[in-house]
């Protein structure tokens, strides 16, 4: 199978096997033997956007609540019965997204590159304001030490939802950045180490009153010529997530799943033309998605709330 490296390419990532990753980091490959994850960087510039943690709501204007009265009816004993209700009573809601390069914001990208966290708000109305703050090369580990899930927990309100996707970084067994002098591996063990710091994303979000929900991290393009079958170097980490989320009474959304299923719709030739990124040079980036293939996800994401039972869904456009 072509091999697809890990993240980072523009992004910031562990660096795709086809392009290689930053002399300071270094990376082999991964998962299923379908190419893995190649140099990591510590670099937290993304695209031409930089950290791109911006808002991609569509807005947070009230939906307003109907109200009625009947009139008096005859002899002044028929009151009529108060009307309202139904979705137009749901209140504004905040969506903050951890997460990695696959689902950052990218701003200006000359090459088009997308996650699928820039273009969730599309799927809701106006009332669901989206606050992506994934970033590039990070892993449910380094997103702590860094102090972003801090930061997300000191904005994130009652009511509001917590979606978590890591995973593509954490199966890198070889690349690692530095923190406080010290260097740290990029990889988390899904069945313990993995779990571990996702249940501090849970915790948090549950002792401020939030929802917190687990995304499986999507597949690479581990494919050749032209077959539908593809590899999914991700599933161990996708599986864990699966499993914590059972464990904990958690929703989980499947983008793994459904991501995968789409892409053996659709075949290799198409996946690297239309779905992953295509870099300026014109090879394919295996690991990041240019922006068709980010907004299809990010419709993945959003039937997926319904899927899970989240309230969330009530907001869909």
């Amino acid at each position: 199978m072509a091999g697809c490296g890990g993240e980072d390419s523009p992004a910031g990532e562990a660096g795709a096997g086809q392009g290689g990753g930053s002399p300071a980091e270094s990376a082999a490959s991964s998962g299923d033997g379908t190419g893995g994850a190649g140099g990591a960087s510590s670099s937290t510039t993304a695209g031409s956007g930089g950290e791109a943690t911006g808002s991609t709501g569509t807005g947070e204007g009230g939906g307003g609540e109907a109200s009625g009265g009947g009139s008096a009816g005859s002899g002044g004993e028929g009151a009529g019965d108060g009307g309202g209700g139904g979705d137009a009573a749901l209140p504004d809601v905040s969506v903050y997204i951890a997460g990695d390069s696959t689902v950052q914001t990218y701003r200006n990208s000359a090459i088009h590159q997308a996650g699928w966290g820039q273009f969730l708000g599309e799927f809701f109305d106006s009332r669901v304001h989206v606050e992506n703050r994934a970033i590039g090369g990070r892993t449910a580990r380094r997103f702590i030490d860094e102090g972003r899930l801090d930061d997300v927990l000191d904005d994130i309100q009652p009511g509001d939802y917590l979606l978590v996707q890591f995973g593509t970084n954490d199966s890198n067994r070889n690349a690692t950045y530095e923190l406080d002098g010290q260097t740290i591996p990029y990889y988390l063990d899904p069945a313990t180490d993995f779990k571990s710091y996702l249940r501090q994303y849970i915790e948090g979000a549950q002792e401020h009153e939030a929802t917190p929900v687990l995304v499986t991290p999507p597949p690479r393009r581990s494919c050749t010529g032209d077959s539908h079958e593809f590899g999914n170097g991700l599933s161990a980490h996708a599986k864990a997530m699966r499993e914590l989320g059972d464990e904990l009474d958690v929703a989980v959304i499947d983008l793994n799943e459904m991501t995968l299923a789409y892409l053996r719709t659709i075949g290799c030739v198409a996946a690297g033309t239309e779905f992953f990124l295509v870099r300026a040079d014109g090879t394919v980036d295996g690991t990041h998605f240019q922006e068709k293939g980010a907004r299809i996800m990010a419709g993945f994401v959003a039937d997926g709330t319904a899927d899970a039972g989240l309230p969330l869904a009530q907001y869909r456009k």
